[in-house]
C-alpha cells in the first residue's frame, strides 16, 4: 500500500512542464490573478431600501393562477362526470359545497391581486 502511494506521488513529480511553464499555470491552479467573489458582490449599506414589491406580485400573481386553474380543474371535472354518466344533475347542487368556497377564495386573490396592480400603477 505505502509503495503505490510513492509510485503514484513520484510518477505525479516526473510529469514534465507543457512548453517551459510551471505546473501549476498549466494545471490552471494559479489564481493569483483572479478577483474573489467577495469583491464582485456588492455590500448593502445602512439606509439601503429594499423594495419587495417585484415579489409580492409574483406571489400574488401565482396564488391568483393557482386558484383559477384548481376552479377550472373542478368544473372541467364535474362536466366531465355528468358527461360520462358518473353524476346525475340531480347531483350537481351537492358540488356546491365545495364550489362556493373555491369561487369566493378566486374572487377574492384575484380581486386583491388586480386590485393592488392598479393601485400600483396609478401611483406612480
Amino acid at each position: 500500500m505505502g509503495g503505490e502511494k510513492a509510485e503514484k506521488t513520484q510518477a505525479a513529480e516526473e510529469i514534465p512542464a507543457a512548453s517551459g511553464e510551471d505546473t501549476a499555470n498549466s494545471n490552471g491552479l494559479d489564481f493569483t490573478e483572479d478577483r474573489t467573489v467577495i469583491d464582485q458582490v456588492p455590500t448593502p449599506q445602512v439606509g439601503d431600501k429594499y423594495d419587495s414589491r417585484p415579489q409580492e406580485d409574483e406571489a400574488r400573481r401565482n396564488i391568483a393562477y393557482l386558484l383559477i386553474g384548481l376552479l377550472g380543474l373542478i368544473v372541467s371535472g364535474i362536466l366531465i362526470s355528468l358527461w360520462c354518466g358518473i353524476i346525475d344533475v340531480d347531483h350537481i347542487k351537492e358540488f356546491g359545497v365545495i364550489l362556493n368556497p373555491i369561487i369566493a377564495l378566486v374572487s377574492a386573490a384575484t380581486g386583491f391581486y388586480y386590485g393592488t396592480k392598479s393601485n400600483s400603477t396609478h401611483g406612480k
